[in-house]
């Protein structure tokens, strides 16, 4: 009987967890930026191309006046961690990435100008999430940790 060490579980787990996680973006553009190209995309691993909608990035501009624009980066990623609660996903980059996430999922009606992180939690659930999706889904990438 072949009996594996912690070690090389864990090696394994995270293979293939990197594995999963190959269609996340390696770089992320503002809005501003991506506003200015005809195609807007960004890279991803394995020399993908993730490739955002403009609709997507008209509902975005919606949210913030122009001055901010060149303040948030895109694509958001929604991190799946498994050590955290099942069905919870932290949000990757700052405030503005954040407002986002709990604006379009319905979290918030806050102006950004009035949002705060002490007022918000940097995690959303399952159901913010596929909402999120569903209304500006070439923005929001999910990955797992």
């Amino acid at each position: 009987m072949l009996v594996m060490s912690d070690k090389m579980l864990d090696l394994i787990w995270s293979l293939d967890i990197e594995k999963m996680n190959d269609h996340l973006p390696t770089e992320r553009k503002t809005l501003a930026e991506l506003l200015l190209e005809e195609r807007p995309q960004v890279k991803a691993k394995k020399d993908q191309t993730l490739f955002i909608k403009k609709k997507d990035l008209e509902t975005i501009c919606e949210l913030f006046p122009e001055e901010e624009w060149k303040n948030v980066n895109l694509p958001i990623v929604l991190l799946r961690r498994t050590a955290m609660e099942k069905g919870l996903f932290s949000v990757s980059g700052g405030i503005r990435e954040l407002y986002i996430v709990h604006r379009i999922s319905g979290r918030t009606s806050d102006r950004f100008s009035k949002f705060s992180l002490e007022d918000h939690q940097p995690y959303v659930w399952k159901p913010e999430v596929f909402t999120a999706k569903r209304k500006a889904g070439s923005i929001i990438i999910m990955g797992f940790t």
